[in-house]
């Protein structure tokens, strides 16, 4: 069987433009076959610049195209039940953007097909193919001893949001912790080899909260989500403390750890501006960063696409496509399969519920794995 794989797109709004397409176009084991989505002037775009087989509004088409073997859906959340029956009756390989859904009545529904699917399945939670996270673990693994307290910063900027994203979370009141924080619920549960006992929040309930997680084995996790910053200054961090030494991930760029048993480490990564490459960390990126957000045009803000120009720190999405891929070429479960997407759904919606009613939440997961 060919190393390279036929891959179709459905829904392909910013994000997805801007990052799963141009992944895979530089990706030399993917062909795109196909673009869906119900925006002409989007597909027109696209079809211009990477040329694929044919474009269309109808997934029905892409699904029953035998050539596709893997279907990649940046759709919005609420569009992905009916996707997923499609990739199972058809049998085409699917992996979906994060969060899996945003109903919790389809939980369940969700896990169930995708246990018994002969396919395979993949959520889009990227983290932990990230360079940093892949460097984070072992040095985790190596100091884990007693407690360990962990503060994740994911924290941007809510006026850079396409107008699609800022109605649902401004107008609606739809949470930031469903869309985006169960990023961080899923690295921290693929970090600490398990699933948190308890989710306690106190914040503004739909964005700019702090969110603590209490673990089995004597870890806490404190989470600082919001989109109250600017995107001038990098957006993630985290920083763990065990066993009398520390560990930062710095905005993707760099790992830094220190301890009296494993000595001082550290290790930086590269990341991207245009064409030009960049190992630095600091003030530097920082500047760079704030250089970029100031030449945001007014056109790129009300499109809610920049990803062109602005500078791209490799937080695992190139990574997570090809793993996926090679699990479909070679055999066995996808590591970031619909239980783990389940599951960061569950402690989001639970974090929520711990913001309304002022208490902490106690979680159980144990009802999933009898689906």
């Amino acid at each position: 069987m060919s190393e390279q794989m036929k891959i179709g797109f459905v829904g392909c709004g910013a994000f997805c433009s801007g990052t799963h397409i141009p992944n895979a176009a530089a990706n030399p084991n993917f062909e795109i076959v196909a673009f869906c989505d119900l925006d002409e002037k989007r597909l027109a775009t696209l079809e211009q610049q990477y040329h694929p087989r044919y474009v269309t509004a109808d997934m029905e088409r892409l699904f029953r195209d035998e050539q596709i073997e893997m279907v990649i859906c940046g759709t919005k959340p609420d569009a992905r039940m009916p996707i997923m029956e499609l990739a199972v009756r058809h049998r085409k390989h699917l992996f979906v953007e994060k969060p899996l859904c945003y109903d919790p009545r389809q939980i369940e529904p969700m896990v169930a097909l995708m246990n018994h699917a002969p396919i395979l399945f993949m959520v889009g939670f990227n983290r932990p193919y990230s360079p940093m996270m892949q460097a984070i673990k072992p040095l985790y693994r190596k100091h884990k001893k007693g407690s360990a307290t962990v503060i994740y910063r994911i924290i941007g900027e809510a006026q850079l949001w396409p107008a699609h994203h800022w109605n649902a979370i401004v107008e609606k009141k739809e949470s930031t912790i469903v869309h985006e924080v169960t990023h961080i619920f899923d690295v921290l549960n693929w970090l600490t080899d398990a699933e948190p006992l308890r989710v306690y929040t106190a914040g503004e309930g739909n964005m700019d909260n702090v969110i603590t997680l209490n673990y089995p084995d004597q870890t806490t996790a404190v989470i600082i989500a919001g989109d109250n910053s600017t995107a001038g200054f990098p957006k993630e961090r985290v920083e763990i403390n065990t066993n009398y030494a520390t560990i930062v991930g710095d905005s993707f760029r760099e790992v830094i750890a220190a301890g009296v048993e494993g000595g001082l480490v550290k290790e930086t990564f590269p990341w991207h501006q245009g064409d030009k490459t960049y190992t630095t960390s600091g003030y530097e990126a920082i500047s760079t960063e704030w250089q970029w957000r100031a030449s945001v045009t007014p056109e790129e803000k009300a499109y809610g696409y920049y990803y062109d120009r602005m500078p791209r720190v490799d937080k695992g999405h190139y990574a997570e496509l090809e793993h996926f891929r090679q699990m479909i070429r070679r055999g066995g479960p996808s590591v970031t399969d619909v239980f783990r997407g389940a599951i960061a759904n569950l402690i989001a919606w639970d974090a929520i519920r711990s913001w309304e009613t002022g208490q902490p939440v106690a979680m159980d997961f144990s009802r999933l794995k009898t689906l």
